[in-house]
């Protein structure tokens, strides 16, 4: 994919990393002997590399422009629950405008295309490094190591590869390994199970990448994966070869098989601590296929087979990533008190510690929505929830209080000041009291996803009483302290009512006021309105800057556009198959 090495040989990521054998963590040397001392410095490269490869998950290019929290906002604001109220600068209008799909295609895909080539060169150094292995070798490791065989040797459906190769080092004569499910870590040395351990983490990126992909760039409700064309599709095995578009069913098989076959490492190395929410694990792999799974699932064709699996395992998955982290929902107590600021929040399985080192200043989160900091939103361009959304929250529900009314200051009105705000600066909006150090952390997932994700799969597996409780677990938790009125019996006016088609808005809502600033409102979008909304259109509120007012229906004007210059300089792509 020669645009892809475009970007890649600009500086963005070419790593130096030394390769051991063809599989994975036997002991037993082959060609020659390879020495202790080569052993740790591979282990110690993988790890500096995943480290590299986590840094590009907040890497600034711009001030629009800070990895994944930006691509959180380009996807909240074009579904419209996030509503740009005002702009002086001009930061994310054309996000605003609805022009997301084509305006913001080339930052995406050669954000994850560009973390792709490192995951991948990660895999393919503890895999020997050598690119060489054919489709019959690869089937042969999966089987070596006791894992499902899922590769299908016809032509179609073999997708290994590799972009243009990073610098390899090759100077190791490698180890020919395995490890099967039954091991433990006690069956390997330290520096074994440090290679092991990177290892499922860069499977997980990869199943992260390919199923933020899918969502983004391809079509919901598609009557058949099989035939339906994707995106090309890259890994260790021939990233130096350009790729034709590969189906949606190839990329869900990549997506799943990585993330199994992570789980089970990570289950083979469970006593491996990792110091810090960055890193990801069992809990976060887990959750990545749940998600993925949930928005496999289409609901053109509800009951048959593709469909109960599909729900199936996002809800076993979704169960697996709750039973496996050490997270909590956030509790009614501490709903206001966070800020979601920090990632030692109870509810964060996955995040960022913001350091001097790593502020982005401008360029973050916190630099373009927070008042409370020195940021754009506190001086002009403010970001604030859909002000239909937030009339959809009943005064029972103390989320309510997670965004600003404007009584005090209409400016900042709507505004998330109760949801996102500096720890340094939680009240004020004085220019001397704001933050001006940008110290405030990434929430990359938490654990209330995974509730919702199995409420959602319980419900289209038709066992509502399940989708309630785990409804529910977030909900208990979100009552308003108002004294007022009786909130905890208009509360349980409000669960009786949820049955049927009430559960599924009740759900949907959730997802929006829940996770609201979190990244989950455009797919929430494609996946859902339509059944919610039956022939109705959402309306977006009128505090949107551009198109208040205006009717929007999830069609493909809410799918990203593959970059034209992709089919220029991928010539394995059939330029005839691009979207108009």
């Amino acid at each position: 994919m020669k645009n892809v090495y475009k970007l890649l040989v600009a500086g963005i990521c070419v790593m130096t990393l030394a390769s051991c054998g063809d599989n994975f963590l036997t002991r037993d040397p082959y060609g020659s002997t390879i020495t202790q001392g080569q052993y740790e410095k591979l282990a110690n490269q993988l790890e500096g590399s995943m480290r590299g490869i986590y840094s590009m998950m907040y890497e600034v290019s711009d001030h629009d422009q800070f990895g994944k929290r930006s691509i959180d906002m380009y996807t909240d604001l074009m579904c419209g629950d996030m509503a740009l109220t005002n702009y002086t600068y001009g930061w994310f209008y054309n996000d605003e405008q609805g022009l997301g799909r084509t305006s913001r295609t080339g930052y995406i895909w050669y954000y994850y295309y560009g973390m792709l080539h490192n995951v991948n060169a990660v895999l393919n150094a503890a895999q020997g490094g050598n690119g060489s292995a054919s489709a019959d070798n690869v089937i042969k490791r999966i089987a070596a190591v006791g894992l499902p065989n899922t590769v299908d040797k016809s032509k179609e459906d073999i997708m290994y590869y590799r972009i243009q190769s990073t610098n390899i080092d090759t100077t190791l004569n490698g180890v020919d390994t395995t490890i099967v499910r039954k091991d433990t870590l006690a069956s390997f040395t330290e520096v074994e199970s440090v290679i092991a351990d990177c290892y499922a983490q860069a499977l997980t990126m990869r199943g992260y990448i390919y199923s933020n992909l899918l969502m983004l760039y391809c079509e919901v409700n598609v009557n058949d994966f099989k035939t339906e064309l994707a995106f090309p599709l890259y890994n260790e095995s021939n990233m130096n070869e350009a790729q034709p578009l590969a189906t949606m069913s190839a990329v869900y098989t990549q997506v799943e098989s990585d993330l199994t076959e992570a789980i089970d490492y990570f289950d083979a190395f469970s006593e491996i601590e990792h110091s810090s929410k960055l890193i990801v694990d069992k809990s976060i792999a887990s959750a990545i296929l749940a998600y993925s799974y949930l928005n496999k699932g289409n609901t053109k064709r509800k009951d048959d087979e593709a469909y109960v699996t599909a729900y199936g395992n996002a809800l076993k998955y979704a169960k697996m990533a709750i039973e496996s982290s050490k997270c909590q929902i956030l509790p009614r107590a501490s709903l206001f008190e966070t800020g979601f600021n920090n990632v030692s929040n109870v509810s964060w399985m996955w995040g960022q510690n913001v350091t001097v080192e790593t502020a982005g200043g401008l360029a973050s989160w916190f630099g373009q929505c927070d008042i409370h900091s020195y940021s754009y939103a506190w001086s002009g361009d403010t970001k604030a929830i859909d002000a239909n959304l937030y009339k959809l929250i009943p005064d029972f529900d103390a989320r309510k209080q997670w965004f600003n009314d404007g009584s005090a200051n209409a400016t900042y009105k709507l505004c998330p000041d109760g949801k996102f705000f500096s720890a340094s600066n939680p009240t004020s909006t004085k220019a001397d009291d704001i933050d001006r150090e940008w110290l405030s952390d990434n929430v990359f997932m938490r654990i209330e996803s995974m509730y919702l994700t199995a409420a959602e799969a319980s419900y289209r597996l038709h066992n509502e009483g399940d989708a309630l409780n785990y409804l529910t677990a977030i909900t208990d938790q979100r009552l308003s302290a108002d004294t007022t009125f009786d909130v905890a019996a208009a509360y349980s006016a409000y669960k009786a009512t949820l049955t049927d088609k009430e559960l599924l808005k009740a759900i949907e809502y959730n997802w929006r006021v829940e996770m609201w600033g979190e990244g989950y409102g455009l797919q929430t979008f494609r996946r859902l309105s339509a059944e919610v909304l039956g022939e109705n259109e959402r309306k977006r509120g009128e505090n949107h800057s551009a198109n208040p007012g205006s009717k929007i229906t999830a069609t493909s004007d809410y799918t990203f556009q593959m970059p034209a210059a992709e089919g220029s300089y991928n010539p394995s792509i059939n330029t005839t198959k691009l979207p108009e």
